[in-house]
């Protein structure tokens, strides 16, 4: 027994481990978007499935002994792949030409695609032959140990060895930790095959003998197959969904990766551990709520706050995935069937990361997973409650739940109508919904739905869902039916929007990239150059682009710029100015050129360099440039790779000695004013930090922007000097690198 738990334990452990190992390692070399943790994740679920197909195939056409040594070759060849190391060669680095997806996939696949498929097939296939070798135990169990071997990996990663341990070191150790369970599993392959061996009394056993023989027990039907598959799928969307989610507006790092994933496995570990923990009286009102809080926050937008964001959509997670988890628990198979069972959760996983990964970036315009997500696990669990209609802990319980929910709905009816008739609109049809499920939990506590004139029951839930389509319906159109154009990618989704068209010097055309504002353009002629939203001529760019002391002396300049966005920094060019692009998004170029006249009416020259603007500056000569702008942002999340010691050492290197490096830190979550005055101690530069305000008249946001330089005659301007935030700043925290980021120490409301 320990040595099948230990085997378990530390296949899934491993697996864990590697995933947000090497999705940190990839992830500067797509410039941080949050789609690639998607792509990873896709990757890792249908290898998951491949995993469960091996072991379904091998337990079902061979023999236990055959079953071992073909596995044993597998590990073999594994380990021989896998070393000296798992980190991908620089040579898969893209150049800005490569399909994103398809590069991801490829280096996956090269550098732990051999080992990941071992690891995957781990799980059934030791269940099988712990069910084989002890007929008379339950083998789930052993399942919701893999899950906290799971558990353990991911939330040992961010919290102990990422803040310890650089990448090559924990690649090294993964390796050797890898070798370690090869040997235990291969060890288990051949005692196992020796024990059916020696309960069967012949050298070998045919593919039908033993628990591999379905007849003592009825095989599910193929829709219920069908229904694993798809309490899988909405399970594996909603994680995937909320995880883009919050990543796109804080920003794409192993923790924020860590928290949604580690609820998934933990809703695994309960649901899989025993039944007692999925009462359905507590988490059908809960899975109402959650539908409440999901989608008001879709509502919300950006408006949200970050604390709230994360936990109403990590709460809601973990109760969509218990419910997922635990309807699935209760429509298990006999453990004959286990491996077929487990392959059809992992099918319904990887559909799920194909949906959020694969199709949505390039089928849909918008952000629609989770609204299909949202629909789906509504139709499957209520089928699961039609199959099974039973309440546990009687159903007092519930009716208090539903009274409590009463309330909230109608508080919120009541506060809709309060702030103005079109709330009031959006919130009905959901509102109605929750009515509707509400009706339908008391009848179901009075134990109405259970009796022949309590049919008519079971027409509230598709009422419910109709009401809910509409609702999520407004959400959409309010988000993107009055966009002048929207494209979606690998990168995100951006919309084009005209805003205030009832006053013509007001009226302006926006770059959304998700919900946050990246640049307008007025759309009057005569305000179509002026400097407006981050960048107005009393923000740190503004000033270091109108003080340069070229400026003065009539001498052009050469600006680098990392993040177009809508072009509004093109304002500031001026004739014999060149001012170099670096975009990573092939999408935001076409879209600035059609949609606003920056390019055509500013006076300097430009180019524009597809790719990511670290690994651009990277392969290119020395550029000498006399301002450099960092002003790459996906939403509102922090390009973390563009804010390394190794990378202000690659920006040094294109600076001509007294040149500005500018960086644009305005956001609403996190404090970067410590980590870039470290860099300016360590580079031996000034350091100023500019705050500039709101002014709607003249269209301008609030910008906070960083500006590092040893420019001792810009320094002395009188603009710098009275613009200058002279408040004490603590560089009291482990500089960033490439190896080491922590995302806690800037966090404003963590601090």
């Amino acid at each position: 027994m320990l040595h099948f738990a230990l085997t378990i334990f530390l296949s899934a452990f491993l697996l864990f481990q590697v995933q947000p190992l090497i999705g940190k390692i990839v992830l500067p070399w797509f410039g941080g978007t949050p789609a690639v943790w998607t792509t990873c994740m896709l990757f890792f679920q249908v290898l998951l499935l491949g995993g469960y197909a091996y072991a379904h195939w091998l337990t079902a056409r061979l023999g236990p002994r055959q079953q071992g040594r073909v596995h044993l070759v597998l590990l073999a060849l594994a380990v021989a792949a896998t070393a000296p190391t798992i980190l991908p060669g620089d040579g898969w680095k893209p150049d800005g030409a490569d399909s994103p997806l398809l590069v991801i996939l490829g280096l996956l696949a090269v550098s732990v695609g051999l080992p990941y498929f071992t690891l995957s097939a781990t799980g059934s296939l030791t269940q099988a032959w712990f069910s084989r070798s002890y007929p008379q135990r339950s083998p789930y169990a052993l399942y919701a140990l893999s899950n906290i071997g799971s558990l353990l990996g991911l939330l040992t990663f961010p919290f102990v060895v990422e803040p310890r341990l650089g990448a090559v070191q924990q690649a090294s150790l993964w390796f050797w930790g890898y070798a370690l369970f090869a040997a235990l599993c291969g060890a288990l392959a051949v005692r196992s095959g020796r024990a059916a061996s020696a309960q069967t009394s012949g050298p070998s056993v045919g593919p039908s003998a033993g628990p591999e023989d379905r007849s003592e027990a009825p095989g599910p039907s193929r829709g219920l197959r069908w229904v694993w598959v798809g309490l899988g799928a909405c399970a594996s969307t909603m994680l995937l969904a909320v995880t883009n989610q919050m990543a796109i507006d804080v920003a794409s790092v192993p923790f924020l990766w860590v928290v949604p994933l580690s609820l998934y496995l933990l809703s695994f570990i309960l649901c899989f551990g025993s039944e007692r923990w999925y009462p359905r009286v507590l988490f059908y009102p809960l899975l109402v709520a959650a539908y409440v809080g999901v989608v008001g926050l879709m509502l919300a937008g950006a408006a949200a706050k970050l604390e709230v964001q994360v936990a109403v959509y990590s709460g809601s997670l973990f109760v969509f995935v218990m419910v997922c988890h635990g309807e699935l628990y209760r429509l298990r198979p006999h453990p004959r069937y286990l491996t077929s069972f487990y392959l059809a959760l992992s099918l319904g996983g990887a559909l799920g990361g194909v949906l959020v990964g694969l199709v949505a970036p390039y089928v849909f315009p918008q952000y629609y997973e989770l609204h299909l997500c949202l629909l789906g696990t509504a139709a499957l669990v209520f089928y699961a409650f039609r199959r099974d209609p039973r309440l546990e802990l009687g159903g007092v319980a519930l009716r208090l739940y539903v009274l409590a929910l009463a309330v909230v709905a109608g508080g919120i009816m009541f506060y809709a109508a309060r702030v103005d008739a079109y709330a009031f609109r959006v919130v009905t049809p959901l509102v109605g919904a929750v009515a509707a499920v509400l009706l339908f939990a008391f009848l179901w506590s009075l134990g109405v739905v259970q009796t022949r004139r309590g049919r008519f029951a079971w027409l509230l839930p598709p009422v419910a869902m109709a009401l809910l389509t509409v609702n999520l319906g407004i959400e959409a159109q309010r988000r993107g039916g009055d966009a002048v154009a929207i494209r979606r990618g690998f990168f995100g989704m951006l919309r084009v929007v005209d805003r205030q068209l009832e006053d013509p010097l007001l009226a302006r055309r926006i770059l959304y990239h998700g919900a946050i504002n990246h640049g307008f353009q007025y759309l009057h002629p005569d305000r179509q150059m002026w400097h407006n939203s981050y960048f107005s001529e009393e923000s740190g760019i503004g000033v270091a682009l109108t003080q340069h002391p070229g400026r003065r002396t009539g001498t052009p300049l050469k600006i680098g710029l990392l993040g177009l966005g809508a072009g509004t920094l093109l304002t500031y060019g001026r004739a014999g100015d060149h001012i170099r692009i670096y975009e990573i998004d092939p999408e935001v170029e076409p879209m600035s050129r059609r949609y606003f006249t920056y390019f055509d009416r500013t006076q300097a020259s430009t180019e524009v360099v597809l790719g990511d603007g670290r690994l651009s500056l990277e392969r290119e000569p020395d550029q000498g440039y006399d301002i450099l702008i960092l002003d790459a942002f996906s939403s509102d999340a922090i390009p973390m790779h563009l804010l390394t010691r190794e990378a202000f050492a690659v920006y040094m290197r294109h600076l001509k000695p007294d040149g500005i490096l500018a960086a644009n830190m305005s956001n609403r979550h996190v404090d970067i004013k410590p980590v870039l005055k470290q860099f300016a101690e360590l580079l031996g530069l000034r350091f100023v930090w500019i705050s500039s305000y709101d002014d709607d008249a003249r269209g301008v946001y609030g910008a906070d922007w960083g500006l590092l330089t040893r420019n001792e005659a810009f320094l002395a301007t009188p603009a710098v000097a009275s613009s200058e935030d002279t408040s004490e700043v603590s560089t009291d925290l482990r500089m960033w690198t490439d190896d080491y980021t922590n995302l806690f120490a800037v966090l404003k409301w963590w601090r």
